[in-house]
């Protein structure tokens, strides 16, 4: 994936870049026309000369369109050369303005992008050639320079590469640093969300821990207050617990806590919330259902849970008790959770593995 964005990126720049070479060919026609009208040269030399060069850039900007439509190998090298061909047209049509060598850099200003160390030497050495072979077959015989300024050209390259790979340099520092710190920051969040989730989460069963379930209670009941719908409680508790964990071992008991957890997880609605409320106590939150719906899915529950059978237990099953209450507008969370307390005490004494939910009326709370 990290390719893949590099690749695009790059894709984008070497656009960029091909845009920029039209604009410099567009800004250049003009002052190729001032420049012509502004000697003595005969009309037709004029527009011979313009010609010439409008379709030489034109030229070269296309064949470099058509190198970035098809060729997707070396792409940077040929928008490099591409640089470099167009600064050895407009040096060479222009050999006699005092700035327009400067086009020499075109080339190494633009290896600089690509934060490589190889392409800004590529650069360097079509600048070199261009300015070698433009003072063999145009500057020296058209115009006044000397060898000497040649040799004069060749420390200010060095200089200029320098400076390039210093840039790079640099970039490739700024761009390991922020890398860095992006990971850090990644890397912190990573954490804080683990670490969110673990004061959330119990980590023997994955279900919601204790405090969330108050917190996620405390705030389904005020909201209810403004829009209501229905709260129902559930408290469920493993039937003779201690007497597994006695017979057996802790193992075998966190065995059971966690196939009951899964159980509870996997048969209730999405809108519902499972927690574990402590020890073999659990505890779900219903929402938008009836009473009758509600029992029925407790019922499914308690009976899947019953035929479930245990390796660690020497293949017998454990059951549950169950107390169910649902919520009434006026009355509080302490008095919504004890009637479903006492709907499971009820059940336990009532013989276990029961469902039971609370009838009498709920006091208000005050």
């Amino acid at each position: 994936m990290q390719i893949n964005a590099y690749n695009q990126d790059k894709k984008i720049w070497n656009r960029k870049l091909l845009n920029t070479y039209w604009g410099l060919v567009l800004i250049q026609i003009p002052f190729e026309l001032l420049y012509s009208m502004s000697g003595e040269q005969p009309f037709s030399f004029f527009i011979h000369r313009i010609i010439t060069f409008c379709l030489i850039m034109f030229f070269l900007m296309c064949l470099m369109e058509v190198v970035n439509l098809y060729c997707k190998r070396l792409l940077d090298y040929h928008i490099i050369t591409g640089g470099a061909l167009l600064s050895f047209t407009i040096i060479y049509f222009n050999y006699d303005v005092k700035m327009v060598p400067l086009y020499l850099f075109l080339p190494m200003f633009v290896s600089i992008f690509y934060f490589q160390r190889s392409k800004i030497i590529y650069s360097v050495s079509l600048s070199l050639l261009s300015i070698t072979i433009l003072y063999v077959f145009r500057l020296s015989a058209l115009s006044q320079y000397k060898l000497t300024d040649l040799l004069a050209v060749l420390p200010i390259l060095s200089i200029v590469s320098f400076i390039a790979l210093g840039i790079m340099r640099r970039g490739i520092e700024i761009l390991d640093n922020l890398q860095a710190t992006t990971e850090l920051k990644q890397e912190l969040l990573i954490k804080n969300i683990i670490m969110d989730k673990l004061s959330k989460i119990d980590a023997l069963t994955d279900l919601y821990n204790h405090i969330t379930f108050h917190e996620y209670l405390d705030e389904l009941i005020q909201q209810s207050q403004s829009v209501h719908f229905s709260i129902h409680i559930a408290v469920l508790d493993i039937d003779n617990f201690k007497r597994v964990n006695d017979t057996y071992g802790h193992r075998a008991g966190d065995a059971v806590l966690k196939k009951v957890s899964s159980t509870l997880k996997d048969r209730v609605g999405l809108n519902d919330f499972v927690a574990r409320y402590g020890g073999e106590e659990f505890a779900i939150i219903f929402t938008e259902k009836s009473t009758d719906d509600v029992f029925e899915l407790l019922e499914r529950i308690r009976w899947h849970i019953s035929q479930t059978k245990y390796e660690e237990l020497q293949g017998q099953a454990v059951t549950i008790s169950i107390g169910l209450c649902e919520y009434r507008k006026g009355t509080g969370k302490e008095v919504l959770f004890s009637g479903a307390d006492q709907s499971l005490y009820t059940a336990k004494k009532a013989g276990k593995n029961k469902t039971i939910v609370f009838t009498a009326p709920l006091k208000e709370a005050k």
